[in-house]
């Protein structure tokens, strides 16, 4: 009996064995793995869980209400990005590495690390690049010297975000390393050192060995393990998948959906399926893409609408209502990836992965 409209499912098995491929291309580097949005939707205790039991240092997060969440797992949370002022005390209450990337951050977590009087490890962020948060390589050994001048402050980790790094071009990514070494070294000097450096995301860590070479004893791969990839080595572990609601006939001449997108010019055997945009197909595979049904691929006709999706099976006779359609992922030889979809929207995963409507049932392969 069909228990649900529309059910994602996560590979745990095929996570493993992506985690297992980047931690082999990480060397010496132990590996954080970024569990934010909730796992990019994937469900972040579930996914945590497995990615601990695989071996995993530590967990990165982008919120505070995220890092604690995921400190149940029992392993060390950094908060990659900023944190605003009214989440300092909890973040340092619960016991997390708290980003810092400029002075006054540094000033409020010190003091309600005296105030609660405890010692809170810190990652500091530097900008090599990328433009959005940290501190600048020419003003960061003055400011993190000063940084460590504050009570209750203690270095964890000094690290920086490639901004091209999926991209063919390295010359970028190389000058963003340099500048994060000569802070490095700027700071080693100055007797400022830390217990982690890191730069690396999945991308860099296969693509540029430098960046998972001394002094960087930490990478934190993010969509690279749940599938986006460059690399057969890293397969999708998501699948997506709905049902047929009803088998309609269409004549010459009828329209599809919204702003009659789409037109028959001859009959047609339609089936309407039980998910739409919110439940996480894009707009953008309107009259684009194809679904899988009984092994065969059917065509979306028209545009998706918010709870329903019609698609084209006149080629498949035997369709059916309760007939699962596979709107991501694989059956025989014929395959629907997130990338196709990420291509038609002009996005890249993480959007699609994020997208899939909380309405959706979760299911995990072990």
């Amino acid at each position: 009996m069909i228990g649900t409209r529309t059910v994602y499912r996560i590979n745990l098995a095929q996570l493993t064995d992506n985690f297992n491929f980047l931690r082999r291309c990480a060397g010496s580097c132990q590996l954080m793995p970024v569990l934010k949005y909730d796992a990019y939707g994937m469900g972040a205790m579930e996914v945590g869980s497995a990615l601990k039991a695989a071996g995993a240092y530590r967990f990165a997060a982008a919120t505070l209400d995220e890092a604690l969440e995921l400190k149940k797992l029992q392993l060390d949370v950094q908060i990659l990005g900023a944190l605003p002022p009214w989440e300092v005390a909890p973040a340092v209450a619960g016991d997390l590495i708290c980003p810092v990337d400029n002075l006054e951050t540094a000033k409020n977590i010190s003091a309600e690390a005296v105030r609660q009087q405890k010692s809170v490890r810190v990652a500091v962020k530097i900008d090599t690049g990328m433009g959005r948060l940290g501190i600048k390589p020419e003003k960061a050994p003055e400011i993190i010297g000063e940084i460590f001048r504050l009570p209750g402050l203690l270095p964890d980790s000094l690290f920086s975000h490639f901004c091209t790094a999926a991209m063919p071009d390295m010359v970028f990514a190389s000058l963003q390393l340099d500048r994060f070494i000569a802070v490095k070294e700027a700071l080693d000097k100055g007797g400022i050192k830390f217990a982690h450096y890191h730069h690396a995301a999945g991308d860099a860590l296969v693509k540029i060995p430098r960046s998972v070479q001394a002094p960087f004893n930490l990478a934190r791969p993010g969509g690279m393990m749940y599938g986006e990839n460059f690399t057969d080595e890293c397969r999708q572990i998501v699948e997506l998948a709905a049902h047929i609601a009803e088998i309609r006939e269409l004549s010459p001449g009828d329209s599809v959906g919204y702003y009659r997108l789409f037109i028959t010019s001859k009959p047609r055997k339609v089936a309407v399926l039980t998910a739409g945009y919110a439940d996480g197909i894009p707009l953008a595979v309107s009259n684009r893409a194809s679904v899988i049904i009984r092994g065969h691929k059917c065509p979306i006709l028209g545009r998706v609408s918010m709870d329903y999706t019609i698609v084209d099976v006149s080629g498949v006779p035997d369709a059916a209502p309760g007939d699962e359609a596979v709107l991501l992922g694989k059956r025989d030889d014929a395959e629907v990836t997130v990338k196709e979809w990420a291509d038609l929207k002009n996005t890249h995963g993480h959007d699609i992965w994020c997208s899939i409507g909380h309405r959706v049932k979760r299911e995990y392969i072990r």
